[in-house]
Order: structure tokens, then sequence, then C-alpha cells
């Protein structure tokens, strides 16, 4: 099949919009292997990983360039002009900000992007906006947005801050750029009476050995299989795989215009063939009905997401209110994933052309850096997740988050420890649809369309050309 023909069937191929964006004792450890690419078949390693225990880096906020450029200051007479694509940052303001006059324009989701692009290629650019974390490497490296030194803010005044956070959000001159108040680090949830039944045990220290690399996963997804006779998968498809098994990519998709794809992501090629060959998922989109089954009829295993994932109607392990409780509530743990993720996230950015660059420091100090206010924020139900390394280690530590609906678990002991170790290393701007079509092509792959490894890199080439991400 021509290169051509197979680069439209990729991008004809419908997937989730979600695919791609511990401690001492704690359940989870980093992986040391990936199954390797080959052409014309599978390698797997089958060799056992050492189960030990990864270090932790300390923040290096302090060695941000952002020195303080001195007092920032508003335009007389202005007003702040604030940008989101949903309303959560506008009940954030109401509640914490200092500066009460303010014009807060929501723009759909769907049309934030380009609206944002338009207003800043008319000289019209709101003076702070909210920016997903699927497009915070594109701003922070960018002269479209401010340092945070413009506004008085100084690295060392981050380094309470997760490091990741800091490095996604800086320009390639290590200016830190946007700042996040709300993380969105995710984990595996698994059913334990399943894990009891199909791997021996239900004990998140022992269930975290069959998530502690690509290759125990594997072999923990066909014991799955096998002993079920193929009733039961481990994961309902390779959607929410997708971000943790990425995440593992040891150079940017992009560097000075020249396209990347280190040994890590030829992997997930071949990694996704075997899910697929075997049968060992049920190949389930994200989000679909299929999907949401097996979080209620202990067809599936394990679920890959945030704390918010348990809060969603869907799923209802913490539901809402007024929406009845998943009747498996109580019955999963946490464990970590093989490679650390993170499914989103919230950052601030301030336009370089802004004049009322004292309002945006009143209203950064207060939202990201006011620890007393990041603790009521994550106390009081606003954020599941805050971008505070004292404030979630202090819900670590708190016996009213040993939850029930998660068996007795303190999601925050897994969860913060996922923070500390996801790498922002690899991000590059465009990195959303870099993914995006990555994972579409590795879906044609896996299903046999494409036949090698060879040419599905070449369709993945033809693809980000096609769509201007990068240069013939």
């Amino acid at each position: 099949m021509k290169l051509k023909k197979i680069a439209a069937l990729a991008l004809s191929l419908a997937i989730s919009a979600g695919a791609a964006g511990c401690s001492s004792k704690v359940a989870g450890n980093i992986p040391e292997t990936t199954p390797a690419a080959t052409e014309g078949g599978i390698a797997v390693s089958e060799k056992e990983p050492d189960v030990t225990e990864p270090s932790v880096s300390e923040s290096t906020a302090g060695t941000y360039a952002s020195t303080p450029t001195g007092s920032a200051r508003d335009m007389e007479g202005g007003k702040i002009v604030i940008w989101s694509y949903d309303s959560d940052f506008k009940k954030v303001l109401e509640k914490y900000s200092p500066i009460k006059d303010y014009e807060y324009v929501e723009i759909p989701a769907a049309d934030y992007k380009a609206s944002l692009e338009e207003a800043f290629a008319s000289g019209n650019a709101p003076d702070m906006f909210i920016c997903s974390y699927e497009n915070v490497k594109e701003y922070a490296d960018s002269d479209k947005t401010a340092p945070v030194s413009a506004m008085g803010i100084s690295g060392k005044a981050c380094t309470d801050m997760y490091d990741y956070t800091l490095r996604i959000g800086s320009d390639s001159s290590g200016n830190i750029k946007g700042l996040a108040w709300e993380l969105v680090p995710s984990a595996i949830y698994y059913q334990k009476s399943l894990a009891a039944q199909y791997l021996g045990s239900s004990d998140p220290d022992q269930v975290s050995r069959n998530f502690g690399s690509w290759n125990s996963f594997l072999a923990a997804a066909r014991l799955v299989n096998k002993e079920s006779d193929g009733s039961v998968k481990i994961i309902a498809g390779t959607d929410e795989l997708f971000k943790s098994y990425i995440s593992g990519r040891t150079a940017p998709w992009v560097t000075d215009g020249e396209l990347s794809i280190d040994e890590y992501a030829d992997g997930y090629l071949n990694y996704a063939a075997i899910l697929n060959n075997e049968k060992l998922t049920f190949n389930a989109s994200y989000g679909s009905d299929e999907w949401k089954a097996g979080m209620r009829n202990k067809t599936v295993l394990s679920y890959w997401g945030p704390l918010s994932l348990a809060r969603t109607p869907e799923f209802a392990l913490d539901p809402p209110h007024g929406t009845k409780a998943n009747p498996t509530s109580g019955d999963w743990g946490m464990v970590c994933a093989p490679g650390a993720f993170a499914w989103g996230g919230s950052w601030i950015f301030v336009s370089s052309g802004s004049d009322m660059k004292k309002s945006c420091a009143d209203i950064i100090n207060a939202v990201c850096l006011d620890q007393s206010n990041l603790r009521d924020m994550l106390s009081g139900g606003m954020s599941d997740f805050v971008n505070s390394r004292t404030v979630i280690k202090e819900a670590a530590l708190d016996e009213r988050n040993k939850f029930a609906w998660l068996g007795g678990q303190n999601p925050y002991e897994i969860l913060s420890y996922e923070a500390e170790r996801i790498n922002a290393d690899q991000a590059c701007a465009g990195d959303d649809r870099i993914n995006d079509i990555f994972y579409r092509v590795a879906g044609v792959y896996a299903e046999g369309k494409i036949k090698t490894v060879k040419d599905a890199k070449a369709t993945f080439r033809e693809l980000l050309t096609e769509k201007k991400i990068i240069g013939e």
C-alpha cells in the first residue's frame, strides 16, 4: 500500500480525543525495559525488572532564569482582561483573587486556540489567559508571553511547585513563562477482587509488581487473559495506556524543525500490535459504552487516569452529588503506572504586550503561590490536586484522605509521587497534535494495515509534513 493511501487511512481513523494529553513503600516503580520494535516481527524482552525504590529529584526552580526585573505596574484606569476555555478559573478568581475589577471572557474549548491566535495576530490579546497541558510548551517558547520575572516573581518563589510544571512552562532559555495551580497527575485504578483472582493478590505492594514495567504489564495482561479465557482483560483499550507509555520518550518529537523518533517511541508500535494481535484488551475506545461497562461488570481489571476519574458520573467510585455510586465502589486500589503521566492541568500565562502586569502579578501570587489558598482549594473540593508539594504532602499524611471508596487507600501518596517523576524534558510545541497522529498511525500498524515499522514511521513523518508540523 502506498504511503499516501496509508496516510489517508491513518487520518480517517476515529480515535478518542483523550488519547494523545512510590515514595518509600508506596506501590509502583519506574519501568526499566520496553518491548523493542523490529522489522517484520515483534520482539519482547521477557526479563523481569528488579523492583527498586526510584529516586525523586528536588525542585530546580531556583536555577531558572526568572530573576525579577522590577515592580510590575498597571496602566492607569485599565481593566485586566482574562480569557479561558471554561468557567473554572472564574470560580477561582471569585474566591481568591484580590483583583475584583476584571473582564472574564469564556470561549468554547473547540474555538479557544484559534481565537487566541487571532487575538495575538490582531494585537488584541488578553492580558492573561489560561492554557491547558497540551499547549503549554508552545506558548512558553513564544514571544507572545511574558516571563513571570516581568511580574516581579522569581524562580525561587516557585520552589514548592512540582518541577515538571516549571520545565514545561519555561522557554528554551530557562525563563519561567507559565505557572500552574491545578495539576492532573494520574495513576492506575485496579479492581481488587479481580486482582486477587487473576494476579494472586489484591495488596497494592504486590499488585504494583504487575505494573512496574511494560514487560511486567504485558506478562500480567497475558495471564489475566489466559486465566479468564478471555472474559476479563487487564485494560479496556489502549487509549488510556498511550499517555503513560509515550511519556517515557527521551527526546522531543521536534528539535529545530527536525523530527526525532527515539527507540522508546518505536517500541510502542509493536507493543500496540502485541496487545491487538493477542486480543489482550477489548479494543474499547476511551469513553465509549464498552469502555464504561467494564467499570461495573467486573470484566476490566484496571483503568488509568486522575483522581477526578473516580468522581465522574460514569465511574462513580466517589460519585458527585445526586449520582448513584458504582456497585464496585470500595473494591478498587491504586498503584503507579509504568510511566508517570499527567492527564492535564491549568497554567496561567501573561501576554507580553499586557499593560496590566501588576494585576496579573496579584492574581498569580494569590492563585498559584499562596499556600493558604492552595490548601483551601484542595480541602474545599475546588481542585483535586494543587501545585504545592507542601500542601500535597500534608494531604498524603492526612488520615481523612484514606477513602473508603478506594479501599482505605490515600490516593495522594501515589499521586504526589507520580507528580514528582513526570518528565517534561521531551515536551515541545505541538505535542498534542503530534501525539494524536502517532497514536493513529500506531493503531493502523497494530491492525496490520501498515506492514513494517519502517513504513509506519514514514507514514508518521508524511502526516506531520502534510499538516505543516514539520518541513519537507
